[in-house]
């Protein structure tokens, strides 16, 4: 089963995008039946390896070695872009303008990095993209109510506690300013508000202590 929910549905003629669930299996690749999982998909995009940072890959060529990277980026249309997820945020970028695409792996460390509003700015200078042409969807991910820290305001930079309730930090709602901020319209966001953590029959989580992850991807007809 592969969902797509509503992502980009006005422009999903030009688009190959959606999210798996746990019934499908996992996407880890070091898991032995990685490549049999990436069968099971409609296309083949590249997995990178994530390291929780704010590094942003441009991808003119499918690679041929493993690289790290947590935000890939393109408008080749042989190239869909894949990551892995299980509460982190798989963030998928349409600009049907310059029919280019994004896809980013935004876990907490990578939210306190801004990688999203730097993805959009790298957009910009990479293809052109203007901010406001953008169209956005974030996957299910950890919700604010299990993202859990021990002590969040010693823990997470200022820019950060507005978002803390108790010792839970929304970063839905983080993800959704940092976009405003760099110029994304609301309107263009989609945020699938499913907390992988409390949906454990669809998702896998690592909070829960799950080792599986589920795939994101996104291509260009």
């Amino acid at each position: 089963m592969i969902l797509e929910f509503n992502l980009f549905k006005p422009f999903s003629g030009q688009l190959i995008h959606g999210i798996t669930t746990k019934p499908l299996g996992s996407f880890n690749n070091e898991e032995a039946d990685f490549e049999k999982q990436k069968n099971k998909l409609p296309v083949n995009p590249i997995f990178n390896k994530q390291v929780h940072g704010d590094k942003i890959m441009l991808i003119t060529e499918r690679p041929d070695q493993p690289f790290e990277a947590d935000a890939l980026i393109t408008q080749k249309k042989t190239l869909p872009l894949g990551i892995k997820v299980a509460d982190c945020q798989g963030v998928l970028i349409f600009d049907p303008k310059t029919n280019s695409i994004a896809a980013i792996h935004s876990g907490w460390k990578s939210s306190v990095l801004n990688i999203i509003g730097k993805t959009v700015k790298k957009m910009g200078q990479v293809f052109g993209s203007n901010p406001a042409d953008l169209v956005i969807g974030i996957s299910p991910s950890l919700g604010p109510c299990c993202a859990q820290f021990s002590d969040p305001e010693k823990e997470l930079p200022e820019f950060v506690h507005p978002f803390i309730k108790g010792k839970n930090v929304d970063f839905w709602s983080l993800s959704l300013q940092q976009l405003k901020e760099v110029g994304v319209p609301e309107n263009q966001i989609e945020i699938v508000k499913e907390c992988t953590n409390c949906n454990l029959n669809r998702y896998f989580s690592h909070r829960n202590g799950d080792k599986g992850r589920m795939a994101v991807f996104i291509g260009l007809r």
